[in-house]
């Protein structure tokens, strides 16, 4: 029986959530880069301060529930899935404005007062965020380690009389009143927007080369038991430095430090930067002098040296885990796991947020120079958020249609899809792409060429038989003068108003590696200039659907299927096509 597995577009919010999510994405780049190279300063207030500002302004044009929410989400993965070592308190803090803004607006409404009452607690959640990570990090040791240097600096710089207390309600006061600030801002800049009608600029998207999401790696030790057993070991550290000795303590959190730097020593870099260890140092000396109260005797003592220790530790231990799990929230298996879990039409927003981040990036930094105010980059993103949309429509309405051949090695796959071009052939379909065809293979001895399908020209692939110069993929070794002629009938023009259709024989490990025709397959899929024939072995048709996100799916089975059904199927899907594109 014919498996089909159908298409189905985003819904109108996912859609404009992954336009809000795209544009929030370029903010965190673009203005994060800028101000921690000027080195600024409070770099994440004042980046909630301009998001809180931008979510706004853009909810007066498009007011749809729930995509507050969906673009904080979608911003937040695509941070994720940055080059940053560490991730996890980037993520989470975009998230929490994200879900404070949704609720606030739900709860009060689509008014002045709702914006801006949203926009002083996302603001202020800053502050609780930063306060929530230092406990993370170190514990409740470091509440009264800041309380007695506080009380200490108070002492000697005169301000005794004014309690911590107090110091808190200040800084609360500031950021809650720059939030509702941004709110109403953001009110009254869509607000004008909308009256000015001003004109959209036309950006075009730049797809990506390849699947972001769903790329595939070489990593042989990919597996989804790695991201939970990295939390029980964090766990169980955590544990034996909360309850053991020093000794211990130290010695399980080197063990774990050293486990983790084995498999993600690259994740690691930011222990080889001096600005953090010298931050480590202040805590440790600091404990030492200041946990049981200001004393000069007091660094002669174990007591403060010990917790001190001890927080060094704990931060150390929850870094170094972060980084790891950063890493495997990128995994390719964790996030298939997740595709099959019902989170497709995240995923879906993703690729989309992913493939227009280029040309934005480009697009706002280019703009940015001249800009001394927020209108002109209001302005900007505005205008550029329905071209977006249209384009994310547009993109997600004409996906291109796949047909995939399945059934296991040496099966017969190839000589069921000649048999089926044969018959489009005589319906007058235009075939393109090529077949893989074996040449005199004996037992020890098996060797492959591509055969195009128009010329009927042949050129070697690969063999079994040692080669230095060419790529080893598994048993075989592949020509890189096959691999270029495939991918040039692949990329191959194609003439206006044909029934067209590319045959790929096949797909395979190679491909979902990125190699072989991979970077041409993206080509054509980008373009969408005609629907593909793919054939591919059972057990990497799900890798090679997830792979390239490709639209509407039909898969026929080897020994289930006839070779006269498939090319009906294949026909009337090209039939239906041609009719819709009339």
């Amino acid at each position: 029986m014919i498996k089909h597995i159908p298409y189905i577009p985003l819904s109108d919010k996912w859609l404009k959530a992954s336009v809000i999510g795209s544009l929030w994405a370029v903010v965190e780049i673009v203005l994060g880069s800028m101000l921690h190279n000027l080195r600024i300063p409070f770099a994440g207030s004042i980046l909630s301060f301009f998001a809180v500002y931008l979510i706004i302004a853009f909810f007066q044009v498009w007011k749809t529930n729930g995509i507050i929410w969906r673009a904080g989400l979608i911003c937040a993965l695509m941070k994720s899935l940055s080059p940053s070592a560490i991730i996890i308190g980037p993520m989470t803090g975009i998230m929490a404005e994200a879900l404070i803004l949704e609720l606030i607006i739900l709860g009060i409404g689509k008014n002045l007062f709702s914006y801006g009452i949203g926009g002083a607690l996302a603001v202020f959640s800053v502050v609780i965020h930063k306060a929530i990570s230092l406990l993370i990090l170190y514990g409740w040791d470091i509440v009264k380690l800041l309380e007695n240097i506080y009380l200490f600096a108070a002492k000697h710089l005169n301000f005794d009389g004014v309690a911590p207390s107090q110091i808190l309600i200040i800084v609360s006061g500031i950021y809650l009143s720059l939030g509702y600030i941004a709110g109403t801002l953001g009110y009254y800049a869509g607000r004008k927007y909308i009256k000015h009608n001003s004109t959209q600029q036309n950006l075009q998207i730049k797809k990506p080369s390849q699947g972001h999401l769903f790329q595939h790696t070489s990593k042989k030790n990919q597996s989804w038991l790695i991201l939970p057993l990295i939390f029980v070991m964090l766990l169980g550290v955590m544990y034996s430095i909360a309850s053991s000795s020093i000794i211990i303590s130290s010695v399980l959190s080197t063990i774990f430090i050293v486990i983790i730097g084995i498999r993600y020593k690259n994740n690691l870099r930011f222990l080889m930067k001096p600005a953090f260890w010298l931050q480590l140092i202040f805590i440790l000396v600091f404990s030492s002098f200041f946990y049981q109260g200001f004393s000069v005797k007091g660094i002669l003592q174990s007591g403060g040296w010990i917790i001190g220790c001890k927080m060094v530790l704990r931060a150390l231990v929850l870094l170094t885990s972060f980084s790891a799990i950063s890493v495997e929230l990128k995994n390719p298996v964790i996030k298939n796991i997740l595709y099959k879990r019902g989170l497709k039409n995240l995923y879906q927003s993703l690729e989309l947020a992913f493939s227009a981040l280029p040309s934005l990036i480009q697009t706002f930094a280019s703009e940015s120079k001249s800009i001394f105010g927020l209108k002109k980059v209001t302005y900007l993103m505005l205008n550029c958020s329905q071209s977006l949309l249209n384009n994310f429509t547009e993109a997600e309405e004409t996906k291109t249609k796949v047909f995939i051949i399945s059934g296991e090695v040496n099966g017969g796959k190839t000589t069921l899809a000649k048999n089926v071009i044969n018959l489009l052939q005589m319906k007058n379909v235009e075939v393109n792409g090529f077949l893989t065809v074996a040449i005199n293979n004996e037992l020890s001895e098996k060797t492959y060429y591509l055969e195009e399908i128009k010329s009927g020209t042949r050129e070697f692939l690969c063999s079994n038989n040692p080669v230095s110069e060419n790529e080893k993929s598994g048993r075989f070794y592949f020509s890189e003068a096959g691999i270029l002629f495939g991918r040039k009938i692949i990329e191959q023009p194609i003439q206006q108003g044909m029934q067209q259709l590319t045959v790929i024989d096949e797909i395979g490990p190679l491909e979902i590696q990125g190699k072989g025709w991979a970077p041409s397959i993206a080509q054509q899929l980008a373009q969408n200039n005609s629907a593909q024939l793919w054939i591919v072995r059972a057990s990497l048709v799900n890798a090679a659907i997830r792979k390239w996100n490709v639209g509407e799916v039909f898969i026929f089975h080897l020994h289930e299927e006839r070779e006269q059904e498939i090319a009906t199927c294949i026909f009337n899907n090209l039939e239906a096509e041609k009719t819709k594109a009339v």
